[in-house]
C-alpha cells in the first residue's frame, strides 16, 4: 500500500534527512497537504474542509498524521475527500484506523470500479462504491468493515486474504453463497449479541423454506432474490432508517424492482398454475393501504412483507388471508368468525377478507357494496348462492338502508351545525351528539360483519336516536334564534319610540 510522496520528496529528501527526520517529515506532511494548491492556484482544501479539520481533536489529527506518515493518504486531494464527509468524531475514527477504506477512496490508486467515491459513477449497483453510503452502513458504524466480509486485515500495510467462503468463479451468477456468507455473522447468536442482542439470528432458516430460498438454494437460479437484493452491499442501513431499501414506505418499491418486472416474473406460474401478475405494485400504490403508506407517510399502513412475511416471504394460504387481515382489523375479524358466512366461505374455500374487499388493490369500503342493487357485492353474490333464501338480500337491504341513513344525518346535520353556528347560537350540544352518530356509524359499519341483522340492530339502534336528539336540538337553536329575531325587532322598535319622545319633548322645550 506504500506509495512515494513526491511532493515531500522534493520539499525534503529523505536520503539526506539528520536523525529524527523522520517524525518531522510526518509533521510538515500534513500542514503541507492542508495548505497544497491546485493548478489554479485555488487551495485544494476548501474552507469548509479546512474549518472541519479545525475542528478535529488531538486523538483524530494524530491519526490523519499517522496516515500521512505511512503513505496511506498521500495527496491534497485524497485528503479533501476524507475531510469532506465531516463525520462525527467517532466515526472518522473508524475510518482513520481502516486502510481498506482510505486505500480504496484515493483516485489516483484505484481503479473506477474499485473507487469509493463521494459522487460515484452512475450504472453500478446503488451504494456500491459510494462513500457516503459506506460510512453510514450499520455494519461501519459498530467497526465491522470491509475486512468483515472480504477477509484480511484492516490495519495491515497491505494485502488481501479474502475468505474461503467466496466462491473462485461464478460469483455473479451463483448467487446461492451470499446468503450463507451473512449467516457466517447473523446465524451465530453469541456473536451478534455482542452488537444487537434483539437482532433474530433465524434468517437464513427462514429464507430456506420460503419461494425465494428454494428458488436460489434449490434451483440455482439466478433471477431468486438474495440478501444483497432487499439490503444493498456496502450501504446497509437499519430497517427503521427512511433510507433504507427496507424501510416501511420503501418496501413496496424493493419487492416492486422483481415483482413488477414482467421480463424478470417470466415463467413463474401460480398454484393454478396461471402467470404470476406483475401489476401487483400498480395495484398497490392505487389502494387504500398503498395511499395510507405511501402518500400519508402512515407507517402503521401495511406493506408486502406484513401479509407475505421477510425472510420467510410466502403467498398467503386461503386459510391465512383472514389471519394476516386480523393483525389490523380484529373487529370485523372477530365478528366474521361467528357469522353464518364463515361456514358458506369454508364450504366454498373463498379467501375470506379478499372475497369481497381484494388483494393489493384494496379500495376503501363503500355503503353501495352492500344492498341488492345493480353492482352490489351481496346482491351479486346471493344471486348466485342464495337465491331460495330471501331473508339474506332482506338483511343486505336493512344494512344499507341503515347506514345511509345515518351517514346522510351526519351529513344533513353537519352542515345545520355549522349554519347556526355562524349566526351566534351555541352549537356545543349539537357537536357532541354529531360526534355520538359518528362513532353509532363507525360502529354500525364494523358490525356489519357480523351478518346477523338482531346484532346489527343493537349497535345501530343508538345513532337513530341520537338523530333524534339532534333533531330536537336544531328545532330548539332555530326556535331559539326566530326569538332572538323577534326581540331584536322589539328593541329596534322601543328605542325608536324612546327617541321620537325625546324628539318631541326638546320640541316643546324650544317653543
Amino acid at each position: 500500500m506504500k506509495r512515494p510522496w513526491l511532493v515531500i520528496a522534493l520539499l525534503l529528501p529523505l536520503s539526506a534527512a539528520a536523525p529524527g527526520a523522520e517524525t518531522k517529515a510526518a509533521q510538515v506532511a500534513l500542514p503541507a497537504l492542508l495548505e497544497a494548491k491546485g493548478k489554479d492556484g485555488r487551495p485544494i482544501i476548501t474552507p469548509e474542509q479546512r474549518a472541519y479539520f479545525n475542528s478535529l481533536n488531538d486523538r483524530l489529527r494524530e491519526l490523519l498524521s499517522g496516515a500521512v506518515k505511512n503513505q496511506v493518504i498521500t495527496r491534497p486531494e485524497h485528503l479533501a475527500t476524507i475531510l469532506a464527509l465531516e463525520l462525527r468524531p467517532q466515526k472518522m475514527e473508524l475510518l482513520l484506523q481502516d486502510n481498506c477504506v482510505l486505500c480504496h477512496t484515493d483516485s489516483e490508486a484505484q481503479s473506477p470500479d474499485q473507487l469509493f467515491s463521494l459522487a460515484p459513477a452512475a450504472g453500478g449497483p446503488a451504494g456500491h462504491m459510494s462513500l457516503k453510503d459506506l460510512v453510514a452502513d450499520t455494519h461501519f458504524r459498530r467497526g465491522l468493515s470491509c475486512a468483515g466480509c472480504h477477509g484480511g486485515d484492516a490495519t495491515a500495510e497491505m494485502g488481501h486474504a479474502f475468505v474461503k467462503e467466496w466462491p473462485a468463479s461464478g460469483r455473479g451468477t451463483n448467487r446461492a453463497w451470499v446468503a450463507y456468507f451473512c449467516a457466517r455473522c447473523h446465524s451465530d447468536s453469541a456473536f451478534m449479541n455482542r452488537f444487537n442482542p434483539a437482532l433474530p439470528t433465524d434468517q437464513l432458516e427462514k429464507f430456506k423454506t420460503s419461494p425465494h430460498g428454494k428458488l436460489l438454494l434449490e434451483a440455482k437460479d439466478a433471477r431468486a432474490p438474495d440478501c444483497i437484493s432487499c439490503h444493498a452491499v456496502h450501504g446497509i442501513l437499519p430497517a427503521k432508517d427512511p433510507q433504507s431499501k427496507v424501510y416501511a414506505r420503501r418496501v413496496p418499491e424493493t419487492c416492486g424492482a422483481c415483482h413488477a418486472d414482467p421480463k424478470r416474473m417470466a415463467g413463474f406460474k401460480l398454484p393454478d398454475g396461471s402467470p404470476l401478475p406483475t401489476n401487483q405494485l400498480e395495484e398497490y400504490r392505487a389502494s387504500v393501504h398503498g395511499a395510507a403508506l405511501l402518500q400519508r407517510g402512515d407507517l402503521g399502513s401495511p406493506a408486502c412483507n406484513d401479509c407475505h412475511g421477510n425472510h420467510a416471504a410466502l403467498p398467503p394460504g386461503i386459510s391465512d388471508v383472514s389471519r394476516s387481515c386480523s393483525l389490523c382489523h380484529s373487529a370485523n375479524a372477530g365478528l366474521f368468525d361467528g357469522s353464518k358466512h364463515r361456514q358458506a366461505f369454508e364450504r366454498h374455500n373463498w379467501p375470506e377478507c379478499g372475497q369481497c374487499h381484494g388483494k393489493h388493490a384494496i379500495a376503501k369500503p363503500q355503503d353501495a357494496m352492500l344492498g341488492t342493487g345493480p353492482g352490489s357485492w351481496c346482491a351479486d353474490c346471493h344471486r348466485q348462492f342464495a337465491k331460495d333464501n330471501p331473508e339474506c338480500n332482506a338483511t343486505a337491504d336493512f344494512f344499507l338502508q341503515s347506514v345511509t341513513r345515518m351517514s346522510d344525518g351526519l351529513n344533513r346535520f353537519g352542515k345545520v351545525s355549522e349554519e347556526l353556528a355562524a349566526k351566534g347560537l351555541d352549537v356545543e350540544p349539537i357537536d357532541g351528539q354529531l360526534k355520538e352518530l359518528f362513532d353509532s356509524l363507525k360502529k354500525s359499519r364494523t358490525y356489519i360483519h357480523s351478518f346477523s341483522r338482531n346484532t346489527f340492530e343493537r349497535v345501530a339502534a343508538p345513532g337513530g336516536e341520537t338523530m333524534r336528539k339532534l333533531g330536537a336540538l336544531v328545532t330548539q337553536a332555530r326556535a331559539e334564534y326566530r326569538t332572538r329575531q323577534l326581540g331584536l325587532v322589539g328593541s329596534i322598535g322601543l328605542i325608536g319610540l324612546v327617541m321620537l319622545s325625546l324628539y318631541l319633548k326638546l320640541r316643546q322645550l324650544e317653543r
